[in-house]
């Protein structure tokens, strides 16, 4: 009992004492963060273009702050404009269907923001990417709770140079994986996402996406930054990983992001 109320006294004196110190830290200028794509479904053929404008803030600040006022356009390689319409929350999106699949070498299309007089620009080609052929489950035991295994196949093309980007979504659950066809180079493959607590009968959706070299070491540098499954790969990031988005009126004002064009086939799975 004598060990019992020193314990306590002890835990009293401590929390007593305990002060919340935030460090003064070095904050660079804010900077545009841009999350550009444009995805062409690969079995309805319709596109959807959405770009989502924030901006970069200090350590302590917990809000977004969105960019409501810029200017987005979509330039093809006929020199054809598209405006880009703001809907809410930093987000500009349009459904126009601007994309074929006649010659992908002649898909270039160039993304151009006017934030405020500072004009941001990429050009990308469209990367073409396959479905999948089949989805299967596992339950893994053995390390406390089971976790749930989800792997989703696809056949590789031969002779390209493939990359790809994965997305598992559910009502619970959002996870992102990349893979190259450096070891599976026209064989079949596949990516597979570890689901803890999954509750059966619950719908999630796989997507494949084709993205180049770039976007792949992108994508791959936040993933290694911000932990995989930890957060996700806009998760603040601890050094400055640099996009294909660069500032033509001002390059020491370099924006965060990136901008991809990707074919897209997704599979809706229910887990068993």
């Amino acid at each position: 009992m004598k060990n019992f109320f020193t314990y306590t006294a002890v835990l009293i004196l401590l929390s007593s004492c305990s002060d919340v110190i935030e460090l003064d830290l070095n904050n660079t200028d804010s900077k545009l963060v841009i999350d550009a794509v444009i995805e062409r479904n690969g079995e309805l053929g319709v596109t959807f273009t959405r770009i989502q404008l924030t901006r970069s803030a200090g350590f302590y600040d917990e809000e977004l702050v969105f960019v409501n006022d810029a200017t987005i356009t979509i330039t093809d390689a006929n020199g054809n404009l598209t405006p880009i319409p703001f809907r809410a929350d930093g987000v500009y999106d349009s459904n126009f269907p601007f994309i074929t699949i006649n010659d992908p070498t002649e898909n270039s299309y160039t993304l151009t923001i006017n934030d405020n007089g500072d004009l941001y620009t990429a050009t990308e080609n469209l990367e073409l990417t396959v479905p999948f052929t089949e989805v299967e489950q596992q339950t893994i035991s053995g390390f406390g709770d089971d976790i749930t295994e989800i792997t989703a196949f696809f056949t590789d093309p031969e002779g390209f140079g493939n990359y790809y980007l994965f997305e598992y979504t559910d009502i619970d659950n959002e996870e992102v994986d990349t893979r190259d066809d450096e070891f599976s180079d026209g064989n079949r493959t596949q990516t597979t996402f570890f689901i803890e607590e999954a509750v059966p009968g619950t719908v999630a959706t796989i997507r494949i996406k084709g993205i180049d070299q770039r976007c792949f070491s992108f994508y791959e540098t936040l993933l290694q930054q911000a932990g995989e499954g930890d957060g996700g790969p806009f998760a603040t990031q601890p050094a400055v990983v640099r996009g294909n988005i660069i500032n033509t009126t001002d390059s020491a004002r370099f924006p965060f992001g990136y901008f991809r064009i990707s074919e897209v086939f997704e599979v809706d799975y229910t887990i068993e």
